[in-house]
């Protein structure tokens, strides 16, 4: 795997200064407190308590990919081979489609957010702009899959993002929802999702993705943050996606990141025995999420 490796990266970005970040503004929607935060040249915006920031933008480059988690994303486009259609699931600051369409101009992208208040956060504070190609669509995950299933709609990658620090979409994180989201895959789609990287709920997790896509790999980011990739029908070798990975760096080095700061951090998961997989009757994510912290 070293070997396929570019033997130049470009380095992760410096980080932004949390301690610099005041509130410039203040939103309290009908699901949570929206806080947009600015500071040494960063914006970022954020949900509930004054930590946590779900995204970031550098003002000077606010193209470039900020937190590392929004770079570990982009893995998915490692295992997709000229992806078409793709989902995302949790709009935040908008900056994954944004992103999105500046690497990959021709791909369709929907964006679902459970919140009109944050959809419209992104437009008037992050620069975040929908057009013909890159439409937003407010409604649950959950639910907008099962619409895109029944509209017979499918997809060559999907990113899930809409976990937060302090909640768990609980019905978005069992073995039926998994198999939704499987089922508006197209052959050889691909899901990305973010979510943590250890506790107690790491291995119901783990347990409950190889339920439903059999072997998965998990990319290891900084700040407590892993991203789980798994395919609809398994996933390339670790020498085609390492292929494929660099043959995009010349689109994705402008984000911020390459495939040399990213491809070591992916992780074979290994298989889980014993664990008890989340479903719709059993799903105390969120319990499980406060004994992490």
């Amino acid at each position: 795997m070293a070997a396929l490796i570019a033997a130049a990266s470009v380095s992760a970005h410096a980080a932004y200064d949390r301690s610099k970040l005041h509130p410039v503004y203040q939103e309290k929607s009908l699901y949570r407190n929206i806080l947009v935060l600015e500071g040494g040249g960063y914006r970022c915006i954020t949900f509930g308590r004054y930590h946590g920031e779900q995204s970031c933008i550098e003002l000077a480059q606010p193209g470039r990919l900020v937190i590392p988690y929004t770079k570990g994303l982009f893995s998915g486009f490692y295992a997709v081979s000229a992806p078409r259609r793709v989902l995302v699931v949790g709009l935040g600051g908008g900056v994954l489609p944004r992103a999105i369409r500046d690497a990959f101009p021709q791909v369709e992208i929907d964006s679902v957010e459970l919140d009109p208040a944050v959809a419209r956060v992104a437009v008037s504070h992050f620069g975040f702009k929908a057009d013909e190609r890159s439409r937003v669509y407010v409604d649950d995950g959950r639910v907008f899959v099962r619409k895109q299933k029944r509209a017979g709609v499918r997809y060559d990658l999907i990113l899930m993002d809409a976990f937060e620090k302090d909640y768990i979409p609980e019905h978005m994180l069992t073995r039926e929802f998994l198999s939704e989201v499987r089922s508006i895959l197209q052959p050889g789609g691909v899901v990305a999702s973010n979510t943590f990287a250890d506790g107690e709920l790491q291995a119901l997790e783990a347990a409950t993705y190889q339920s439903v896509f059999g072997a998965v790999v998990d990319v290891e980011m900084d700040g407590g943050n892993r991203i789980i990739l798994a395919g609809r029908d398994g996933l390339p070798s670790m020498q085609a996606m390492a292929a494929t990975a660099a043959s995009l760096d010349a689109r994705i080095t402008p984000l911020g990141f390459d495939s040399g700061y990213l491809l070591p951090r992916f992780k074979p998961q290994q298989p889980i025995k014993g664990v008890r997989v989340l479903t719709d009757q059993f799903a105390p994510s969120n319990l499980l999420l406060r004994l992490r912290h």
